[in-house]
């Protein structure tokens, strides 16, 4: 009996999902891009930090800081469209094992957002960036039997 298999690889600008079944890969799913993380940092913005004004004695004055880049606020929505993404690929496609390729960034965001399932059927996570790579490349990098 052939096992369903998924082969998650991304980074924080795209990712392709993979069907396989122990020894190669059968179809790409999906593939997914995040257009914020080609765009400029202030491009991403729609305005600049609120301004406040008052409550000290004196009524004084400071600007608000973003404490997280608009960037890194892109990956994380990303991230977790990816975890739908997945979910909704192991629902419909019954994977049974999932293999996660990724940047060390975006796994690390990957981590965090993956439902109880997903993380369930994770058998190996690899830290790297292959996403342009070909199947056959993405492939090779995997173990022999999946």
């Amino acid at each position: 009996m052939s096992v369903s298999i998924g082969v998650l690889v991304c980074n924080h600008s795209r990712a392709r999902l993979f069907q396989a079944n122990t020894l190669a890969f059968i179809n790409e799913l999906s593939d997914q891009v995040n257009p914020a993380a080609r765009l400029r940092e202030q491009d991403l913005a729609t305005d600049r930090p609120g301004a406040y004004r008052g409550g000290g004695p004196e009524g004084q004055a400071h600007v608000e800081s973003h404490r997280a880049s608009q960037h890194a606020k892109a990956s994380e929505k990303f991230a977790h469209d990816l975890a739908t993404t997945l979910d909704q690929a192991i629902d419909s496609h019954g994977l049974e094992k999932l293999y996660v390729i990724a940047e060390p960034g975006m796994l690390g965001l990957l981590r965090h957002r993956l439902s109880a399932k997903a993380k369930g059927l994770v058998t190996q996570e690899i830290a790297k960036d292959i996403v342009a790579n070909t199947t056959i490349q993405i492939r090779d990098v995997l173990p022999d039997r999946l």
